[in-house]
């Protein structure tokens, strides 16, 4: 159950999750058309039908996540709590994960071309054990959360040191 207080994704993300969709369509469409002039476009053959199959599975596939992104935005939250930062997300199979902060060893931020031009950034948070990702938040948002990560694990390594 995600609370009601955890942090939303900013409308841009769902333009964001749509160019990229967009961008492996036409990745797609021009490796399948390449294979089939490799292949001469012979219908007949058993191997080309199994491609063209195969390429058809993917763009279904590609069509039904770019058709689900409203839905999917909806399950894509963050909460930075006292000790700990939990991640939500998921449409189908929903998974939260709780990462500690006195267990966090590395925050980084991560901006590709597609997010700058947004002005969104990912969050890269780093365990011992696991790497987890905040995906495009805003810019300031970013920064400030990354700030405030940094802070916390610093405060939870010395109160757990203390002792």
């Amino acid at each position: 159950m995600i609370p009601k207080h955890a942090q939303s994704l900013p409308k841009a993300a769902k333009k964001v999750w749509l160019m990229y969709d967009m961008i492996a369509l036409l990745v797609l469409l021009a490796i399948g058309l390449i294979t089939n002039i490799f292949l001469k476009f012979n219908g007949y053959n058993p191997l080309t039908i199994g491609v063209n199959v195969l390429f058809g599975f993917i763009l279904l596939l590609i069509i039904g996540n770019a058709i689900l992104i409203p839905y999917r935005y909806r399950f894509h939250k963050y909460l930075l709590q006292q000790e700990a930062i939990s991640i939500y997300k998921g449409f189908f199979l929903r998974k939260s994960e709780t990462i500690p902060l006195n267990r966090i060893q590395n925050v980084d931020t991560v901006q590709g071309p597609i997010l700058k031009i947004y002005h969104l950034q990912n969050v890269s948070i780093v365990t011992a054990a696991h790497a987890f990702k905040i995906a495009t938040i805003n810019e300031d948002v970013a920064q400030y959360l990354r700030d405030q990560l940094i802070t916390a694990a610093r405060q939870a390594r010395e109160v757990d040191t203390d002792d």
